[in-house]
């Protein structure tokens, strides 16, 4: 049964802690990167107690074959596998017609794919979503697995023909559905063991299919549908392009088809590799791509934390865990915003305030405007003398005014100038204080005043030629 996390109930859990019996998500569960001997180890705590957890199984937390499968089909697409289809393709063209030679070629080709699809497998029953790169370790090591799956068709054409023999035709055919049946089983065993022995010994592939169960009968249906797909694609779609291209488009067919069979036995192995007994030893930071610095896990840490108190409603835990980890000193911007929501929340205005002073910092770092705009409204609300750093109230004012608020933009500017009046953005603001009262608030006279108060006052500054400019443009009209 799958276990999922306390704290979101839709992921699948990937630990456990045994000291307070919670189950936790990647989301949830605390990392403490440690740098050991020019690499690095990811250790696991639980947020609560920190108590280090327990890892669960992998099986756990992976997606069933059924819920992704056309992430299947894309499988072929990557860059590797598409040109080795193209290469493969290409020679069978170039190699085309009779004489022994030729032939030869053919099944060398065919080989070559046959390898590359059971690598293929091999990477995906480990973990490895990836395709596996193209070199000659992939294509020519270990070999014989090639002459080792044929010798699974060999094997079925042998004992197909002693059953005919010993028990007639119709038996015959009973055989050869359980054995057609029973191929992706056969080649998995392979894929686990390495030995043909084992692969064709129907006590060791028929338990194996039992143990992964309807899934085993599942991925034989997708499998059918995978291995027909060229026949019709060659029947309805390629018999009706030009012929010269017929040979290639049914090879890149028939390649790209096997590929993604073989992808998915792997997937099916790595799915059910507690129930088959293989080892997978796959690393789940692999997998979901996580590669978190030492700073980047201190921090997701105390959010994890933050958000667990939050969900069980222990608001002031919550307020004095930010307050004790961080020192008051918070420069990220999802933990000023969980910082910032919690005093609103408990209404200590105070404290929200001065924080509020580095949280708007971080929106407009951020480029948030909306939020920005919405903070900085809340923060004068409470006190009217509430100001910014000068960066982030001049980049306020333009906030407000293109959320269409030209008298909140103007007190915005005016909030700059007056806590700011040495920044050397000053002429600036009044020349955008200017435009908004002339453009959005219909008052010429008003802006005409400002920008010859600009002139005079900063005569060498670079931004005079656009006053004089606009000046007359007002003027003018």
């Amino acid at each position: 049964m799958k276990i999922f996390c306390d704290y979101h109930p839709a992921r699948p859990a990937q630990w456990n802690c045994a000291s307070c019996e919670a189950n936790y998500c990647a989301s949830c569960v605390t990392k403490r990167p440690v740098q050991q001997y020019g690499s690095k180890k990811i250790y696991y705590f639980c947020p609560k107690c920190n108590v280090e957890v327990d890892r669960l199984s992998a099986g756990n937390t992976i997606t069933p074959f059924w819920n992704r499968l056309p992430r299947f089909f894309v499988y072929p697409f990557h860059p590797r596998p598409l040109l080795l289809m193209i290469v493969l393709s290409t020679a069978t063209v170039l190699f085309s017609g009779p004489g022994l030679l030729r032939g030869l070629i053919h099944v060398a080709i065919w080989g070559v794919l046959l390898k590359y699809s059971y690598a293929a497998l091999k990477n995906t029953a480990h973990g490895s979503l990836s395709p596996p790169k193209i070199n000659s370790e992939t294509i020519s090591d270990d070999f014989q697995v090639v002459f080792k799956q044929i010798g699974i068709y060999i094997a079925v054409g042998i004992a197909f023909g002693l059953v005919v023999g010993a028990a007639g035709p119709i038996m015959g055919l009973l055989f050869l559905g359980f054995a057609i049946l029973s191929i992706p089983a056969m080649i998995i065993v392979l894929a686990a063991t390495s030995s043909l022995l084992h692969a064709i010994n129907p006590m060791v592939f028929a338990r194996m299919a039992w143990r992964i169960g309807w899934g085993y009968l599942l991925m034989y249906l997708f499998l059918s549908f995978l291995g027909g797909a060229p026949a019709v694609l060659g029947r309805y779609v390629i018999a009706y392009l030009p012929a010269g291209s017929h040979l290639f488009l049914l090879t890149m067919a028939q390649n790209f088809y096997t590929i993604i069979c073989y992808h998915l036995m792997g997937y099916v192995i790595f799915q059910y590799h507690e129930e088959i007994g293989y080892e997978v030893g796959f690393d789940e930071e692999e997998l979901s791509g996580q590669d978190e610095t030492i700073e980047e896990a201190a921090h997701h840490g105390i959010l994890n934390s933050v958000d667990i108190l939050i969900k069980e409603g222990k608001i002031d835990d919550a307020i004095s865990l930010i307050r004790d980890e961080t020192g008051g000193v918070i420069s990220e911007l999802d933990l000023a915003e969980r910082y910032y929501s919690l005093l609103k929340i408990k209404q200590q205005a105070p404290e929200m305030l001065e924080h509020g002073r580095t949280y708007v910092d971080l929106l407009a770092q951020a480029n948030h405007k909306e939020r920005l705009c919405e903070v900085y409204s809340e923060c004068i609300s409470k006190n009217a003398g509430f100001t910014a750093s000068a960066s982030t109230l001049f980049k306020i004012a333009s906030c407000v005014n293109e959320a269409g608020n030209p008298k909140g933009a103007i007190e915005a500017y005016n909030r700059f100038i007056k806590t700011h009046p040495k920044n050397p953005l000053i002429p600036k603001a009044y020349f955008l204080a200017a435009n908004i009262i002339n453009e959005r608030l219909q008052n010429p006279r008003k802006a005409a005043g400002i920008l010859n108060s600009v002139i005079k006052a900063y005569p060498n500054h670079e931004i005079i030629p656009y006053v004089k400019r606009y000046l007359r443009e007002i003027t003018l009209t």
